[in-house]
């Protein structure tokens, strides 16, 4: 989970905190500059959050699908070779 929280907004790093400690892989982006609406206020830093965020979140799916991959593949050649034993 991504949560954005403008530097000069209503959104409190408490609160932020606290939906943060809702979910164990939550991210926290603070963007100084804007306020409320930090979408209009700096759109670019907005995008750049959640593009960085996007590609984290991607190469974790990635990396744990390898290692589900990986770990079955040494499960069917473990059976294979308990099989021919």
């Amino acid at each position: 989970m991504l949560v954005v929280r403008a530097g000069r907004g209503m959104l409190k790093q408490l609160e932020a905190d606290r939906m943060a400690g809702r979910n164990g892989a939550t991210r926290i982006a603070v963007i100084p500059d804007a306020g409320h609406d930090v979408h209009l206020d700096d759109p670019a830093a907005v995008y750049g959050e959640m593009a960085a965020f996007l590609a984290e979140a991607t190469a974790a799916e990635a990396t744990a699908a390898a290692e589900s991959e990986a770990a079955a593949e040494s499960e069917a050649a473990a059976k294979e070779a308990r099989a021919g034993a």
